[in-house]
């Protein structure tokens, strides 16, 4: 009988068991399983690794932050006893009840629970003043002073800088009288107070004005010059005089001449700095370059006249 040939398995399990090490010519097929195993995961996973455990940082406009100075009249603060409106008195209560009526009501709620009508658009909220912690700059009579001489801009609070030392003092124990154990301020603290705000000596307080309301009384006040300068340039135009003949007919633009001269007094005060320096650049000044060929006469008779208009 014919032997059939014998065929030799390709993967010889037996074999391999017998000698481990042939295993690491397969080491490519558990790269490829593990590869595939990780991608599997990773798209199973896909929503929850796409959303932002962390918080992004979000810079905020500091434009936003930016407040225009109060209006403010003139005045004096007298010296103040800080040592007899640190503490609480019958007379400081009751002025501060009224104070906090007519200023913090409306954010904090007539019994300073945060809860004022005004508080509503605010985040965050308003402080409830009955919470014996997590407040701003502190509770304490010093500390209570400093917001509201500098107010709290990134919480909405507003400085209440316009109040008298005293009134802020009286405010303050009404606003203390909510908290259930206030903290109290070492003599250090009040001794620290006093001398960073100067409280005992007493100060003027300069007059201000809001810097919109200063611009736009110095645009106005500059429109209305312009409309000046502008009728006195009409005026000119149809003048006879000599000096306004030769200005009309040497300055092409008599609102830059003019005002240049106004703003340098030096130039038109006398006749030699006037031909020096009109002549030096007559463009930029507005007038045409053939007033450097006047003759000296012509300059004394414009100079004369400008200086007249000028003054």
């Amino acid at each position: 009988m014919e032997q059939l040939p014998h065929y030799k398995e390709e993967i010889d399990f037996r074999d391999l068991l017998r000698k481990p090490r042939r295993l690491f010519g397969f080491s490519f097929l558990y790269f490829l399983g593990l590869l595939v195993i990780v991608g599997i995961l990773y798209a199973w996973n896909l929503n929850d690794i796409g959303k932002n455990t962390v918080v992004p940082l979000v810079l905020t406009d500091s434009s936003a932050f930016v407040q225009d100075i109060p209006l403010q009249a003139p005045g004096i603060l007298p010296p103040l006893d800080v040592d007899s409106v640190a503490k609480p008195n019958s007379e400081l209560l009751a002025r501060g009840r009224v104070l906090f009526k007519a200023n913090c009501v409306s954010c904090h709620g007539e019994n300073g629970m945060g809860d004022g009508p005004a508080g509503i658009v605010l985040n965050p909220r308003p402080r409830n003043l009955h919470q014996a912690t997590g407040w701003t700059n502190g509770a304490k009579v010093s500390e209570i002073y400093r917001t509201l001489e500098e107010g709290i801009v990134r919480n909405g609070m507003a400085s209440y800088n316009y109040l008298s030392p005293a009134d802020r003092f009286a405010l303050i124990h009404v606003v203390r009288s909510f908290n259930p154990s206030p903290p109290a301020d070492t003599d250090q603290e009040i001794a620290a107070l006093d001398t960073t705000y100067q409280l005992s000596k007493g100060k003027s307080i300069p007059a201000q004005i809001p810097v919109k309301v200063a611009m736009n009384r110095i645009v106005t006040e500059a429109g209305q010059g312009r409309e000046v300068l502008l009728s006195r340039i009409k005026q000119i135009r149809v003048s006879q005089d000599p000096g306004a003949v030769l200005f009309s007919r040497y300055v092409h633009d008599p609102v830059r001449f003019l005002t240049a001269c106004e703003s340098r007094p030096g130039m038109v005060n006398f006749l030699e700095d006037f031909v020096r320096l009109v002549s030096i650049d007559p463009v930029a000044l507005g007038v045409v370059p053939a007033v450097t060929n006047l003759a000296a006469r012509d300059w004394a008779v414009l100079h004369h006249f400008v200086l007249l208009e000028v003054r």
